[in-house]
């Protein structure tokens, strides 16, 4: 669930985006991807557990970053959102992700059910644009990768619980991995993975759902966040799409100077 909601946010993060920028998570499509409903209590636990997550990169320069990926999460009573806020530290590093690996599709990432299939995808992701798609990777760095350093000590346990599970990649995504085992004597030391790459049409539109239009309203028109509350439950998400694109022509075209004044009027919610 925390990945999915991870994931759910990294898909509106642009590299342009300010320090500032907040994100709008619909919760009802977090249930809806995840196959489940999800109590307010549970949820509030998730995100709990999301902030005090730390995050530990080595930098080029040599230099170890600790950092957090939320700052802060704030319930939108009535309105069954999220407002995330993203670290600043951090930005600049999701913002190379999401420009770096262009193919790299969430809703893919979102459709699978083991937490090492989604981790796992992420890592192939890397190679599937590559020439040379078979890469080696230790069994201990593998454990670092997907976070298991405590868990799954035995590699029988390990290729029970993982990769038979991540096999799921190769049914759902627009990847298949097969893998060779690579011993030392008797133990299984290292894995050679072969990455096969087919590309689907996976991209999902999302621009009439209410959570983009409510992000929409609040970043880009400068509503407030009971307005554009207000708003969606006034009119439909195509009327307000329709609002919306008319007021950004005039915006562009300099006719209307105070867009969100402009914006409220229009819209019934002053």
């Amino acid at each position: 669930m925390e990945k999915n909601l991870l994931y759910l946010t990294m898909r509106e993060m642009k590299p342009s985006d300010p320090s500032s920028q907040l994100y709008y998570v619909s919760v009802m499509e977090l249930q809806r991807r995840t196959g489940e409903e999800i109590k307010y209590e549970r949820l509030r636990d998730i995100t709990k557990k999301m902030m005090s997550r730390v995050l530990e990169a080595d930098l080029p320069n040599g230099d170890l970053l600790q950092t957090h990926f939320f700052s802060s999460v704030r319930y939108i009573k009535g309105a069954g959102t999220l407002e995330i806020g993203v670290d600043p530290t951090i930005r600049p590093y999701y913002g190379y992700l999401k420009s770096h690996f262009t193919t790299f599709h969430l809703d893919v990432a979102l459709s699978l059910n083991s937490i090492y299939a989604k981790r796992m995808y992420e890592i192939f992701s890397m190679y599937k644009n590559m020439d040379n798609k078979t890469f080696r990777m230790s069994v201990d760095k593998l454990r670092a990768q997907l976070g298991l350093m405590d868990k799954h000590p035995l590699y029988a346990d390990l290729k029970r619980s993982v990769l038979d599970k991540a096999g799921e990649i190769n049914t759902v995504t627009d990847l298949a991995f097969t893998y060779r085992e690579i011993k030392l004597g008797r133990k299984v030391v290292e894995l050679e993975f072969t990455i096969v790459y087919t590309p689907k049409d996976t991209d999902v539109d999302y621009n009439e759902q209410e959570r983009a239009l409510f992000g929409r309203m609040v970043n880009d028109f400068k509503l407030r966040r009971d307005q554009a509350m207000r708003a969606i439950r006034n009119h439909t998400s195509a009327d307000l799409n329709k609002i919306l694109y008319q007021i950004a022509l005039l915006y562009k075209e300099g006719k209307v100077q105070n867009i969100g004044g402009y914006t409220a009027h229009k819209l019934g919610v002053q």
